[in-house]
């Protein structure tokens, strides 16, 4: 599990899903930042406090920092420009410059993984939730820069994660407000909205977001964070991906307002979740995993599926830098990163 929580600092509650329920990751909001140092401080009291608790492996502390209007850290972070101006600007060098800096961003306060880049296409100019965040409505282009872009995030030691698999570009309703539905057939898709997302996992990719969208051309009834067809014939077996699948939020309603909640677990597993992302609501998290442990003792879910993902989870936190290194002053590099945003904005449509 990827828990959101309360507070500013470790608190009661948050010890509870570390200790009591080995969450794997914690994910960032507003609510848990008051300014650099206080982050930097919060996050080390929940490193430690993993580190000292089975299986003594670091967390994933995550946030959804893509620059533009999904920005959940407030200045001193770098306000970077909507990622679409790399799609206007063209440009591999100043997408890699960008990644770079934002995940520097993030290391200097302890971030270890940042829900970017947005690898869906802006195709659909009615889409509600996409647009701008997309780095280009080019298939060609937005391949290019997510790859630039993961090149300077590695360079940082921040985990990438591509969004929002297998592409939320095409759709006209937000999942955060009801499940929307994508009918083009597959060969477009293939053609148009896998493109990025095959292109980095080629150059190293090592975790995926799915969407909560239904793709009819590969499955009529389910989304594709619940789709067997899609994350296993077509991400892991078709596109050969190694790496992490991650649901979108499961308290969105395009899930949550459609599928029951006690199913979650199982329909996620057969698919080929490996973490469950729950933003908000704590007791859904604990929920979920007391449905989960029932779910494996009843054999619903076979142990062996749970023994892949953690494996698959383990392996790459053994990579991630120690959690203690790299941190650097951020009000210094904010300062840095001016000329980089005036840069990009240079490239938006005033």
């Amino acid at each position: 599990m990827v828990s959101g929580f309360e507070g500013t600092d470790l608190n009661p509650q948050t010890e509870d899903l570390i200790v009591n329920h080995h969450v794997g990751g914690l994910i960032l909001f507003e609510r848990n930042f008051e300014n650099p140092e206080q982050l930097t401080r919060l996050i080390g009291d929940l490193q430690k406090l993993a580190l000292s608790t089975p299986p003594f492996a670091p967390l994933f502390i995550s946030v959804d920092q893509e620059g533009g209007r999904v920005s959940r850290l407030a200045p001193p972070f770098t306000r970077f420009p909507d990622p679409c101006c790399l799609g206007i600007a063209r440009s591999e060098s100043l997408a890699e410059r960008f990644g770079l800096a934002l995940g520097r961003e993030m290391r200097a306060v302890g971030i270890n993984v940042d829900y970017a880049p947005v690898l869906d296409i802006n195709t659909n100019p009615d889409n509600p939730i996409i647009g701008k965040r997309a780095f280009s409505k080019e298939p060609e282009w937005a391949s290019i820069l997510g790859v630039a872009f993961m090149r300077g995030f590695k360079g940082a030691g921040v985990l990438a994660v591509g969004k929002h698999f297998p592409g939320h570009g095409d759709t006209s309703q937000d999942s955060h407000l009801t499940l929307p539905s994508v009918d083009r057939d597959a060969e477009t898709l293939e053609n148009v909205e896998l493109g990025p997302f095959r292109s980095a996992i080629e150059n190293g990719l090592e975790i995926i977001m799915t969407a909560h969208v239904i793709y009819r051309a590969w499955d009529e009834k389910l989304p594709a964070t619940f789709s067997i067809p899609i994350l296993q014939g077509l991400l892991r077996e078709k596109l050969g991906f190694k790496g992490l699948i991650i649901s979108d939020d499961l308290e969105m309603k395009a899930v949550q307002d459609n599928i029951p909640f006690e199913s979650f677990a199982t329909l996620g597993t057969q698919a080929g979740i490996d973490l469950f992302l729950v933003c908000h609501d704590t007791r859904k998290v604990t929920n979920f995993l007391t449905q989960m442990i029932q779910d494996v003792e009843t054999g619903k879910i076979p142990e062996s599926v749970i023994d892949r993902s953690v494996n698959r989870i383990l392996e790459i936190k053994r990579k991630m830098p120690p959690v203690d290194s790299g941190l650097a002053d951020l009000h210094s590099l904010a300062r840095n990163h001016q000329k980089l945003v005036a840069e990009m904005r240079s490239h938006l449509t005033p």
